[in-house]
């Protein structure tokens, strides 16, 4: 019923969108709110929902509502219908390759804990809060990159190296560390437990400050607790927290960190540059010359943004970085959705191709999402990378690698020390077959 449905929704969203992009977009609105819908069961797919809200907040009604009221972005001006009409086909190409990869897949039912024995918990969280300590000086070791709002006048530019060694790292460490003990104190209830997720809780408080943090990292950093805890069982809620989180804290958090500083005005959802996904889409469709086939080379050099400037990866296939783009552009800073980059490597199955292949391997991360389960250094990570996917999807040049890459070094150690020690161990250890 649910595969029905997508299907014969997608078919209208693309007859809507050759009529007039602003209805494609509304038909992408109503199919995800659908499909989330038709999600509502405890043991359907975690990417999928996380997929489908991402598609509602960033790519329905925010690009619907600024082509019919004509917004532009960037001094850019106004995106011509037939460029976002392009840019909504490659968006639905990219949404067939995600459930094409579904077919014959049975998702399956919700696992409950064996017996009333509480789930195990952490083996040592004296040593995660050690390992939290640890990485929260690291951070007072760098105060100016971390407790002062960006965008200060005269501000010392530093390495990027720097950045992810002094900032990105210890913050998904600490955030990371926040999660595997507040995942504890769910399962063992004890005193001990809720005082020591407490005090992490206020470390990740301090150190994911909105004024300074980037967004990537409290999506990537803290996102993983709410799949942990509604992943599974309240979906909805996890679809509205999700939903909200970024349409309505994005734009304030952004307005904190850069436009009082600026004396920004800052209009919220869905006229906020937050939500310029689409229309950067379109504008680099309808402003730049169609280029040669790249066969990869746009993707590498897109994912090699996180390397130096001088070491990045075929700089000349870079969209952003056509004079066509920067002269029509004044925000050099630009995201890109990957699934426009891979239409320049591939042409139109390029999306297609690559919705398949990144579902699949969220197939194979679904499985590894069990509440229930250890908390080990797979099950951290898997849920760091079902987080990464809501700022991946929004485009990964904008500053999504490094984040991604530092969530998941963090969480790997952190898992280490969650089952690498103690008693947490034994336990998930079988037990030795009785003697008659």
């Amino acid at each position: 019923m649910r595969i029905l449905c997508f299907w014969c929704g997608l078919a209208a969203a693309m007859l809507c969108g050759l009529l007039d992009p602003v209805w494609g977009y509304v038909a992408v609105f109503l199919l995800s709110l659908l499909q989330l819908a038709l999600l509502g069961g405890p043991g359907a797919s975690v990417f999928l929902l996380v997929h489908y809200t991402t598609l509602l907040t960033y790519f329905s009604l925010a690009p619907a509502i600024q082509i019919a009221q004509d917004l532009s972005f960037w001094e850019a001006g106004v995106i011509g219908t037939v460029a976002h009409t392009q840019a909504l086909m490659l968006l639905l190409l990219y949404m067939a390759g995600v459930e094409a990869a579904r077919f014959g897949v049975v998702d399956p039912p919700l696992r409950h804990a064996a017996g009333t024995a509480p789930a195990p918990g952490v083996a040592h969280p004296l040593l995660l809060l050690g390992l939290l300590g640890a990485a929260f000086a690291v951070l007072l070791a760098r105060a100016d990159l971390n407790f002062v709002a960006r965008g200060l006048p005269g501000e010392i530019e530093n390495a990027p190296l720097d950045f992810i060694v002094y900032s990105t790292l210890p913050k998904m460490v600490v955030l990371m560390c926040f999660v595997a003990l507040a995942i504890h104190a769910l399962r063992q209830r004890t005193a001990t437990a809720w005082c020591l997720a407490a005090l992490a809780l206020a470390a990740a408080a301090i150190a994911a400050n909105p004024v300074n943090t980037a967004r990537q990292i409290l999506l990537i950093g803290l996102l993983p607790l709410l799949i942990h805890g509604l992943g599974r069982s309240r979906r909805w809620t996890l679809a509205f927290v999700v939903f909200a989180a970024i349409a309505g804290l994005g734009p304030v958090f952004n307005l904190l960190s850069r436009g009082s500083m600026w004396g920004e005005s800052l209009a919220t959802f869905p006229y906020s540059p937050d939500f310029d996904a689409m229309y950067v889409v379109a504008g680099v469709l309808e402003r730049a010359p169609a280029p040669d086939l790249g066969f990869g080379r746009y993707l590498l050099s897109a994912f090699s943004f996180v390397l130096p400037r001088d070491l990045k990866l075929f700089p000349d296939f870079d969209p952003l970085g056509w004079p066509a783009i920067l002269g029509n552009f004044s925000q050099s800073n630009l995201s890109l959705a990957q699934f426009a980059t891979v239409f320049f490597d591939f042409g139109l199955p390029g999306p297609l191709v690559f919705g398949f292949l990144l579902s699949s391997l969220f197939r194979r991360i679904d499985r590894a999402i069990d509440t229930h389960g250890p908390v080990s250094r797979g099950y951290l990570a898997a849920l760091v990378l079902l987080a990464a996917y809501v700022p991946f999807m929004r485009g990964p040049i904008l500053g999504w690698g490094p984040f991604a890459a530092s969530g998941l070094i963090a969480a790997l150690l952190v898992g280490a020390l969650c089952t690498g020690f103690g008693p947490a161990r034994r336990a998930l250890a079988p037990r030795p077959a009785a003697h008659a």
